[in-house]
């Protein structure tokens, strides 16, 4: 037997760290490879790490709560195998990835985080990892202007924070990044109201959006598309596609097969903003929104869309959809997006202003399609016939997205659309 530690591994490109919110074995438990060794959270994804090796479980080296980053030991273990390599201080080898993941639902919205400043009184440092801990508990700053008194220079330490986490008792809001003290008096419920607190996810999705807000100017721009044509080539194929394919024909592949085409067009659409550099990405990653049977919702991402014929990207579609509603979904696969679609459609909405997911610099939501009547040009002839129509909404970062570009996509992918049928192969 041999003793080896066991290591945090990684959940996704741009996952750091994780939060321990269970260990399923005890010090001293045998246990075999595959075996749950704990549950951890992210700020995308839950995640069960199971055990790559077989053995006894000599000691946990990370406590229920703790902010673990990847690649740091978590565990102590005295394997079977004794041609395992043996405990190491430093981590030279490749992180191993975890296969399986449970899902939580929550959204893409990765970001740098900035330095955080305490208002009204004191400027606080603080490690990246502390800052984490205080994003991820949701810590307000008035709690930490109150451990002013017990840092050292202002700086707040993780043993510090650790300490406080543990014997505190919480009686402030929990959004910290939206500072809404500074805009409203606290409301005292009434007699009769519900009050619901917000869980871990819900209260990380409504901090991004309101950092999404803070941090690019939103525009938005609408427009209707004519989507006659594309209706029919869909009604006419979509009982053979299933035939020869197994899967639905959906508007999804269709609508994405449209919208890379334009993209290729506005390249500047397809980019992240990283301070003060615009990075024009390669390849088109798009996300697209997925509802879940509990009202959540998960962002899959599709890769290099542009290199994929249309049957392969609809059976990428059909397979992404149906890990996220089983839960079955890995990080990796709900990270890494240059652009996202939301099928705001589904549930019977013309249009919407979506927020933009950080760092990406514009979203489009597409809503659902109807039978109205308009004006088109028959042979000389202007006459009234009845269209299937759908509005499309464009929101853009005008930091660096004009209306020619923003507004010029919308009209390029209207004609796309329209003539989509013409590029496509079965």
């Amino acid at each position: 037997m041999s003793l080896t530690t066991l290591y945090l591994p990684k959940m996704g490109e741009s996952v750091i760290e994780a939060i321990v919110l269970h260990w399923c074995v005890q010090e001293g438990e045998p246990i075999v490879e595959g075996d749950i060794l704990l549950e951890v959270a992210t700020d995308k994804v839950d995640a069960e790490v199971p055990a790559m090796y077989s053995g006894t479980i000599r000691k946990l080296l990370v406590q229920k709560g703790e902010i673990v980053a990847i690649g740091a030991p978590i565990a102590i273990l005295e394997a079977e195998n004794g041609t395992i390599q043996p405990i190491e201080t430093n981590v030279t080898e490749k992180i191993p990835s975890i296969s399986t993941l449970t899902v939580v639902p929550t959204q893409d919205l990765s970001f740098t985080t900035t330095p955080l400043t305490v208002f009204g009184k004191h400027s606080l440092s603080m490690s990246p990892l502390v800052r984490g801990m205080v994003r991820k508990h949701h810590i307000h700053p008035e709690e930490l202007e109150n451990l002013v008194g017990n840092a050292r220079d202002k700086r707040i330490t993780k043993d510090l924070l650790l300490d406080y986490l543990k014997n505190k008792t919480r009686t402030l809001p929990a959004i910290e990044s939206a500072n809404l003290h500074v805009f409203q008096e606290p409301i005292t419920p009434l007699e009769g109201d519900e009050v619901i607190q917000m869980d871990r996810v819900r209260t990380l999705i409504a901090n991004r959006m309101v950092q999404s807000k803070k941090i690019s100017p939103h525009v938005t721009s609408f427009m209707r598309a004519d989507l006659t044509d594309l209706v029919d080539w869909r009604a006419q194929h979509k009982a053979s596609f299933e035939t020869k394919y197994g899967i639905k024909l959906t508007y999804n592949p269709l609508f994405m097969a449209a919208i890379v085409r334009a993209l290729q067009v506005f390249p500047l659409l397809n980019a992240v903003v990283s301070n003060n550099q615009i990075i024009k990405r390669k390849h088109v990653n798009i996300g697209f929104a997925v509802a879940l049977p509990d009202g959540n919702l998960l962002v899959p991402v599709v890769r290099k869309v542009e290199t994929l014929p249309f049957t392969t990207l609809a059976k990428q579609i059909d397979t992404l959809i149906h890990k996220a509603r089983s839960g079955t979904i890995l990080a990796d696969e709900l990270t890494g997006a240059s652009y996202t679609i939301s099928n705001i459609g589904c549930f019977g909405n013309q249009m919407g202003t979506p927020i933009i997911v950080q760092p990406q610099v514009a979203i489009l939501a597409l809503g659902t399609i109807e039978k109205r009547p308009a004006v088109v040009h028959i042979g000389e002839e202007d006459v009234i016939a009845i269209r299937d129509e759908m509005f499309l909404s464009h929101t853009y970062d005008h930091r660096i997205i004009d209306g020619a570009v923003g507004g010029g996509f919308l009209k390029h992918l209207a004609t796309e659309l329209k003539l989509l049928p013409q590029h496509i192969d079965l």
